[in-house]
C-alpha cells in the first residue's frame, strides 16, 4: 500500500497532505520565531496483554515489537514520529544515557526483543523506558 495512506478503522486516508500541513506549519513557526510547535502526543495505557503495541503499530503502519502470546512488551516504549516525503523506511533514534544513536528499523525492532528476552528470562518488567 501507499506508504502515505493510513488505513483507520476501514478509512483509507490520503495523509500526505496533512504531514505537508504541519511540515509548512512547523517551518514557519521558525520563521517567525514563535517557538517550538509541539506535536501531539498520544499515550495508550492498558493491562497486560492488551494490544496496546498492536495498536500503536497500526497507527504508526510498521512493527516495531513482537506481538501475540503473552507478554511481549517489558518495558515503556517512547517513539516519536516525524514525517519526510523523501523516507520509504523509518529512521530510528534510541535514547540512551549514552546519548542518541541512528539505528535501522531492523537493528531497533532487536533492541528491544533482546530488552524482553532479558527481561522475560529475569521473571519480570521494568519502569525504565527505551
Amino acid at each position: 500500500s501507499d506508504p502515505e495512506t493510513t488505513a483507520a478503522s476501514g478509512l483509507e486516508i490520503d495523509a500526505a497532505p496533512l504531514y505537508d500541513a504541519y511540515n509548512q506549519l512547523h517551518a514557519l513557526s521558525q520563521q517567525l520565531r514563535v517557538g517550538r510547535i509541539e506535536s501531539p502526543t498520544v499515550v495508550v495505557v492498558g493491562r497486560q496483554t492488551d494490544g496496546k503495541s498492536a495498536l500503536v503499530e497500526a497507527l504508526m503502519g510498521f512493527q516495531f515489537n513482537h506481538v501475540g502470546g503473552g507478554t511481549k512488551t517489558r518495558r515503556p516504549i517512547a517513539l516519536q514520529m516525524q514525517y519526510h516525503p523523501e523516507c520509504e523506511h523509518p529512521v530510528c533514534y534510541l535514547h540512551t544515557a549514552d546519548g542518541e544513536r541512528a539505528l535501522s528499523l531492523e537493528d531497533l525492532q532487536a533492541h528491544i526483543e533482546h530488552e524482553n528476552q532479558r527481561l522475560e528470562r529475569l521473571g519480570g518488567v521494568s519502569g525504565e523506558g527505551i
